[in-house]
């Protein structure tokens, strides 16, 4: 797969290329619990849809890759470290799966338990993201596999924007999203939610 400069979009810099950042959410998982901490396993379809996008990334240049701590996710990104065995793996609780309440700002209830819960996950965002823009160089490609909501709540703050006021997108298993993110705070979504390494009947 070969990951491509946008178009229509110019950089803040013309002497500047953007940092990319390739998402994965992670493949289909069951109700199977090995910890409580760690969230339910791979179902064996979720295995097959994490092997399909391994394969579909496996020629990519990739810096460095990331993934929450949780089973799932944790069990798709070490399905692609197998093609990419050089490249270092970072685990991470930042980017653990998060509230939909994030990006349905609308449906926040008056609790202040709720609040403080969102305010923590926001704060565990935001860390991840400050370390990706002072670890990682322009010209670098990183990837990162994690959850829906995550991904949801990442994509908007990457651009320095409000997700509880930004279009909500849908987010497939094992679907890759690419984003150009530049060191001015701009960030533009190149690839949203595409499942074109996937089989029909494998899309959930």
């Amino acid at each position: 797969m070969e990951v491509t400069k946008s178009s229509t979009f110019v950089s803040p810099s013309e002497r500047e290329v953007p940092l990319k950042l390739i998402f994965v959410r992670h493949g289909e998982a069951g109700d199977i619990i090995h910890s409580p901490t760690r969230g339910p396993l791979l179902t064996d379809l979720g295995r097959r849809q994490a092997e399909r996008a391994a394969r579909r990334l496996a020629d990519v240049d990739i810096s460095h890759m990331y993934c929450s701590t949780l089973e799932r996710a944790d069990a798709t990104a070490s399905i692609a470290h197998v093609y990419h065995r050089n490249v270092p793996l970072t685990k991470t609780d930042d980017i653990r799966e998060v509230s939909h309440l994030h990006f349905l700002a609308d449906l926040v209830p008056d609790d202040d338990s709720v609040k403080e819960q969102l305010r923590l996950e926001k704060d565990s965002l935001m860390k991840f993201i400050n370390l990706i823009r002072h670890t990682h160089q322009p010209g670098e490609t990183v990837c990162i596999v994690c959850h829906g909501n995550c991904i949801r709540t990442l994509l908007p703050m990457f651009g320095g924007r409000d997700p509880g006021r930004s279009v909500l997108m849908e987010i497939n298993n094992c679907a890759v999203t690419l984003v150009d993110t530049w060191s001015t705070g701009d960030a533009v979504v190149i690839l949203a939610n595409c499942v074109r390494h996937l089989l029909e009947r494998q899309i959930t």
